[in-house]
């Protein structure tokens, strides 16, 4: 039964279509699958903090005591291991077509593989080691989540948003995954950069060493991919690492950027945030570098490069 096929399957179970029979062979079907086949089966990043896809902790516990008390020897969803066959389980006992990210937290801390999150507010960077020796360094803004301990099969962590730099430990036997809302990476033991901003109109993937895999491609030292969200493209090209990687050294490095790249990295580097009351400043083009500067000195500087007007109140700076 391939992954089609068991969606079908996944349709026919929440409309109330399968018999005990064909329960149980859902029940097989989810147990042969690879972790990796589960992940695409049921994509986590997809979800994470979707409010309309959250159910309260109350419906979750109410569920499983459900099953607890009526589970039959044909449906035995308590032998399921992973995250991903968490996530099968939920939708499964709750009747829904949809991974519930919370569920899967919830569900998650009943087990020993316990889920970890790491907020980066705007203005701050952190840095974290897993359990594997990896080590991740988080920019400003983003979110970050991670298990206690890997399990036997693979690496994954999510970022929920925002940008962080991966130093990956090697490791043959168990592949390591980073998965954002628009990218999904496979690690070919490496450092490399994830960047996906909600806010943002792409997100993209820099390799400062080693190799990766994404979109059935194999990008080495020196590219990097991004994707355009809106059309669902991807544009592979070289890049230089130094300045794909400034941010972690506390340098801003702008080569022929927009007026809105510049200020989508300014604003979690100082946690402020921008209103450009003309539109047309949005196309202007900055080559620069700003080491340990301030807010105000960075916003002296590029009115100074393009002749715009700006103030700025508390957190808020409005450019005319």
């Amino acid at each position: 039964m391939n992954l089609s096929d068991i969606r079908k399957r996944l349709e026919d179970y929440q409309a109330g279509r399968l018999d005990a029979a064909g329960k149980q062979q859902l029940q097989q079907a989810l147990d042969s699958l690879s972790e990796e086949e589960l992940s695409e089966l049921f994509p986590v990043d997809a979800f994470i903090n979707n409010e309309a896809h959250q159910l309260p902790e109350a419906a979750i516990d109410a569920a499983l005591e459900r099953h607890r008390t009526n589970r039959t020897p044909a449906v035995r969803f308590m032998s399921l291991k992973h995250l991903s066959r968490y996530a099968a389980i939920l939708i499964l006992l709750l009747g829904s077509t949809f991974l519930f990210r919370k569920g899967v937290l919830n569900w998650e801390r009943k087990t020993d593989r316990r889920f970890r999150t790491m907020r980066i507010a705007d203005g701050h960077h952190g840095a974290i080691t897993l359990s594997d020796g990896s080590r991740v360094t988080i920019n400003g803004g983003s979110t970050l989540y991670f298990p206690e301990q890997f399990d036997d099969s693979a690496r994954i962590v999510y970022i929920e948003e925002g940008e962080a730099y991966f130093e990956v430990a090697k490791e043959a036997k168990r592949p390591f995954y980073v998965r954002s809302r628009e990218l999904n990476v496979k690690v070919l033991g490496t450092s490399f950069t994830v960047r996906d901003y909600k806010d943002e109109s792409t997100a993209s993937v820099n390799v400062n060493s080693g190799k990766i895999g994404l979109k059935g491609l194999v990008l080495s030292a020196g590219m990097g991919l991004t994707a355009d969200k809106n059309n669902g493209t991807f544009t592979r090209e070289e890049i230089d690492t130094a300045n794909t990687t400034a941010w972690i050294r506390g340098e801003l490095i702008f080569q022929d950027a927009g007026l809105q790249q510049v200020l989508q990295v300014l604003q979690h580097k100082y946690a402020v945030r921008f209103d450009v009351k003309d539109s047309t400043l949005l196309k202007r083009k900055y080559t620069a570098t700003f080491r340990n500067n301030t807010i105000e000195n960075i916003m002296q500087q590029l009115k100074l490069m393009s002749s715009f007007q700006y103030t700025i109140t508390d957190s808020q700076i409005v450019i005319r």
